[in-house]
């Protein structure tokens, strides 16, 4: 006996998983072709004559193909693996044409029937030799469909821990694709696995950009051999693989370092999952929208493209036009440039109102890419039905005027929306302006973001505190500024002006020294922990006179340490918005289209010194750049903005140069976002916020009856005369206290009801009548032109004071654990966010804050405490919630270790209230100490009491192990960190002890310290 191989564990089972699928398992050494041949080409040969009429009718026509496919495919040892790939594309998906001898015309190849998978000879074969005697290549599994090699899987034994998928993925790679590079000219794609996990990737992808496949139905954290047997049977049967061929497939031309080059795009199944539910709800006679939500970083973008593919291809939808709608300008540039280079059809850019107005009312079909904007009073426009509209940034610009707008101009169109971050507040709501009442929360398809990051598609995110001290003598401060104050005459009220605005945020992070210490630590951080990875940062001021001040800054530091041309800074801001900026600014960082989209491509350049990035508004959101380790954030953020900012990071990431990996991304917080962070990650809810349906004609009548009221007053009054009299006499109508009042209620109310209504056609008609009554409003509005004046003459005396009492100004990391955004960490916020029945959750349409999630979690442990007797688990849950609520959130520091500890206690409330339900709350361990340092003492204290355990044994067993499958830098790399906490959840199992929770997290924390 041998015992368990490769060949009889991994390899038997996806033979048998596929056979069942399908396919017809024919033995390597059993296949009726040469090892030097490419194709096995009796079938090839049955398939064409099979599938092409021209040549059934003279099968001698196969001789005429069969040399074209063999050149074609030995093209890759000479022009490249991807190039003779992307050729070989066009032949399977039959779109190469040939002139037979005797014929008159060309007609199509046809060598796949992609609309009947199932009519084409399908065959799995294991051990597979390709090459000449003596340089051979032996492929593990391969996939044929007519003869073409159209998947290669390598698989290694599930016994040996420190071999995984990774190495078969380097072998198909780094050796197979190059040595045997013919064979792979007709790849769709490869897999890899070792029973433990399944990973697809296409030819020349980095085996470390490998993905998972899956459902979004199955569980997030579906895993182990489940996963990869669910993973064949989801994307190795033939329906789907073809499917992709036919539809998911893009090549993809892109610049990087000054050179070109060409990638294979193949998808991911959140992107086909969402592509399949556009294209179903387009055939859909009687539904017209739908949502797609999917995380950010996952390729929305991408998604749409593989959309607007599919639905081009669908002779069913009939010639369709696809409009790809955005909200910025330089999101169209990146949108059609990966377009454009991903080789898409009869694509059109609408650039002006004019573009937009000519393309459509030529009735043009194909892929039209503009931006929100274009459609601002463009009236009707076509009201063709099969205009698919795909929104991207579905959240951000498309509720109101323009919104409407835009279905004003396409009223029968069809209006999918994606987004990352799903909004619903008092004003906006995306579920319901794009989604549809019958889908499951609205949304047509989800891809949450802890499934992306378990999937890998995204990385973690950590959290990491910078504390900004400093000390203020207030004492001395008031006496100097009351000195000033008597110096200048100053009144109450003007004393009051000057303190106000010198009090503002803005004085404090604008203070020299405190721009000089974020810097020097920044700077440090840098060079220290991220610039060895070869990732970059982006730094995010608070406005843009401090992108300027930290620019220079910056700049300074580098130049002082001699690395600046090896680290180079940058601004991105908008200039020219207000009439007092710097002269200077305009000069050094006005940047046109082109300029932008050249510091950007310098920035996602590895090669490239443009180190910093350093923004305000302007690449905060919508900006991919998977380079982007580090966001140094110095400005408050919120809600939507604050997700997508911090998902700058969250790209995955290999330094082709290096090989070095991105484990996670990084935010160095400056500001203190503590709870917001939590906030942020909640699911928005599609019942609350958004325009709500309102009785239009009731509105018209009141909005009517307002307007006649409130001119009244003017009667007498011509309202065309637009001179200064006629302005002066308006003005007497409403003087003294009591008429201006009177008049700002009825105006107001006026002006409220415009906004439900406008546009439409009782608007329409009074708007001559609602500008002049703006007008008159405005004329006797408090201009606040004195308090600017003396701002103007006092406020630079004024900041100078402040700044000038503000000293000891210092930034030191808070030595607290990072708060990581993962997606164990999401579930237990999510936990937090659930309404509780004995908790009155507020009404309004903010998110549930830290003080509330601190009252849900108090009446859960209630309600157990008393349904349980107090048990001690709740007993200890309990006490610890109180010490923790006791404590008080003064500064950046203590918000995110209250978040983190709130956080604990959510997941130690969940797992005890599902052990409880299950009958098992005496094998809860009580909350432990912090302190517990060694691996002994750490199994000892957690262990539950009443499981025997030796637990020398237990940590004999994870000294072996860990030894054996960690590497150097493992706790670096998704794949080593994911191996290591799954064979310590292994141990533990095998002891009977829980896999989760303080025991695993306490001792996987020592092995990642100490391994």
């Amino acid at each position: 006996m041998t015992g368990f191989s490769e060949s009889s564990t991994v390899q038997l089972a996806l033979i048998e998983r596929l056979v069942s699928l399908g396919w017809t398992h024919i033995p390597g050494k059993d296949l009726d072709r040469r090892i030097d041949g490419v194709f096995i080409e009796n079938d090839l040969s049955a398939a064409l004559i099979r599938l092409n009429p021209l040549v059934a009718a003279q099968p001698v026509r196969v001789d005429e193909i069969l040399p074209r496919l063999r050149a074609a495919a030995l093209a890759a040892a000479y022009d490249g693996l991807v190039l003779a790939n992307e050729r070989m594309t066009t032949w399977l998906r039959g779109h190469q044409t040939m002139k037979f001898i005797g014929a008159d015309d060309y007609d199509p190849v046809r060598v796949i029937d992609l609309a009947h998978p199932t009519r084409n000879q399908l065959v799995v074969s294991d051990e597979v030799t390709f090459g000449s005697p003596g340089q051979n290549r032996r492929f593990d599994l391969v996939l044929w469909v007519n003869g073409i090699p159209l998947v290669v899987g390598e698989t290694k034994t599930p016994v040996k821990a420190s071999v995984s998928w990774l190495n078969a993925a380097r072998d198909i790679h780094g050796t197979y694709e190059v040595e045997a590079s013919p064979f792979f000219a007709t790849n769709l794609l490869s897999f890899a696995s070792e029973g433990r996990e399944f990973h697809y990737g296409a030819v020349g992808q980095l085996p470390e950009e490998w993905l998972l496949w899956g459902s979004t139905t199955d569980p997030w954290d579906l895993s182990g051999a489940e996963r990869v047997l669910r993973s064949v049977d989801l994307l190795l049967n033939p329906a789907r693989l073809l499917s992709i061929l036919r539809d998911f497939v893009l090549f993809d031309r892109s610049l990087t370092g000054g050179q070109s080059r060409l990638s294979k795009l193949i998808p991911r199944y959140p992107q086909v999952e969402g592509v399949e539910a556009i294209h179903k709800r387009v055939l859909d006679p009687l539904r017209r929208q739908g949502l797609i939500w999917q995380s950010q970083g996952t390729g929305k973008t991408l998604l749409m493209a593989f959309a607007a593919l599919r639905l081009l291809q669908d002779p069913a939808i009939g010639g369709p036009t696809v409009l790809i709608v955005l909200d910025r300008i330089d999101l169209v540039e990146q949108t059609v440039r990966q377009f454009q280079t991903a080789g898409l059809p009869r694509l059109r850019v609408a650039g002006t109102k004019e573009d937009l107005r000519r393309i459509l009312a030529e009735d043009a079909r194909g892929i039209i890419v503009t931006t929100i904007f274009r459609f601002e009073g463009a009236g009707f426009l076509n009201d063709r039905a099969n205009i698919i509209v795909l929104i991207d940034e579905a959240h951000r610009t498309q509720e109101g005027r323009l919104g409407d707008d835009l279905r004003t101009a396409v009223p029968n169109a069809q209006f999918f929306g994606l987004t990352g971050t799903a909004v619903s507040d008092a004003e906006r709501n995306t579920f319901k302006l794009f989604g549809d009442p019958d889908d499951p929360g609205w949304v047509l398809n989800r891809y949450t973001i802890e499934r992306s990051i378990a999937d890998g598609s995204s990385v973690p995110i950590h959290v990491e505190t910078r504390l900004v001290d400093f000390h203020i003598d207030k004492e001395a401060l008031d006496e100097a500024f009351a000195a000033m104050a008597d110096e200048e005459g100053l009144t109450d009220e003007e004393r009051e002006v000057l303190a106000d605005r010198a009090a503002s945020a803005k004085t404090f992070v604008r203070n020299p020294e405190r721009i000089r210490e974020v810097c020097a630590d920044l700077v440090e951080h840098y060079l220290t922990k991220v610039a060895p990875l070869g990732l970059k940062a982006q730094v995010v001021a608070y406005d843009r006179q401090l992108c300027v001040a930290y620019n220079d800054e910056i700049s300074r530091l580098l130049a002082e340490r001699g690395v600046e041309d090896q680290n180079e800074a940058a601004v991105v801001m908008t200039t020219g918005t207000t009439k007092d900026e710097p002269a200077e600014w305009r000069k050094r960082f006005q940047l046109t289209r082109e300029q932008e989209a050249a510091v950007k491509a310098r920035f996602r350049d590895p090669g490239d010194p443009l180190r910093f990035l350093i923004v305000t508004a302007k690449l905060l959101t919508g900006f991919d750049a998977s380079i982007e380790g580090v966001m140094y954030l110095d400005k408050p953020l919120r809600l939507h903005t604050l997700f997508q900012a911090i998902c700058r990071t969250n790209r995955r990431y290999t330094n082709r140069i290096t090989g070095q990996e991105k484990h996670y991304g990084l935010i160095a917080d400056y500001v203190g976002l503590g709870s917001q962070i939590a906030t942020a990650l909640r699911d928005a809810d599609p019942e609350r916020g958004g325009r709500r349906p309102v009785d239009v004609e009731g509105l018209a009548e009141e909005f009517l009856t307002a307007m006649d009221a409130t001119l009244e007053r003017f009667a007498g009054i011509d309202r065309s005369d637009i001179g200064f009299e006629a302005l002066m006499a308006a003005q007497d109508r409403i003087r003294g206290e009591e008429e201006g009042e009177a008049f700002a209620r009825d105006f107001l109310r006026v002006e409220g009801l415009w906004e439900f209504l406008d546009p439409s056609p009782v608007t329409a008609a009074h708007r001559t009548e609602h500008r002049w009554l703006a007008q008159v409003y405005e004329s006797v509005q408090p201009t606040g032109t004195s308090d600017a004046l003396l701002w103007q003459r006092l406020g630079a005396k004024t900041l100078e004071l402040v700044h000038g009492h503000i000293t000891e100004v210092r930034v030191t990391s808070t030595g607290l654990d990072e708060v990581i955004v993962d997606a164990e960490t999401i579930e237990a916020i999510r936990q937090l966010g659930l309404p509780d029945g004995t908790v009155t959750l507020p009404e309004a349409d903010e998110p549930i804050t830290v003080a509330e999630a601190f009252d849900t979690i108090e009446a859960r442990i209630r309600r157990r405490l008393e349904s349980s007797g107090n048990h001690p688990v709740y007993v200890a849950i309990s006490e610890r919630l109180e010490r923790l609520r006791s404590r008080q959130i003064t500064q950046a520091a203590a918000s995110v270790e209250i978040l983190k500890e709130l956080l604990d206690v959510a997941k130690h409330v969940t797992a005890a209230e599902r052990a409880d339900d299950a009958g098992q709350i005496d094998a809860v361990s009580i909350l432990p100490d912090p302190n517990v340092g060694a691996l002994t003492q750490i199994l000892r204290e957690y262990a539950p009491p009443d499981v025997p355990v030796i637990i020398e044994n237990i940590v004999a067993d994870i000294d072996t192990i860990v030894r054996q499958v960690r590497f150097t830098g493992w706790n670096q790399t998704q794949e080593g960190d994911r191996t290591v906490r799954k064979e310590v959840r292994l141990i533990l199992k095998k002891y009977g002890l829980p896999t989760t929770g303080e025991l695993f997290d306490r001792a996987y924390a020592y092995i990642r310290e100490n391994y």
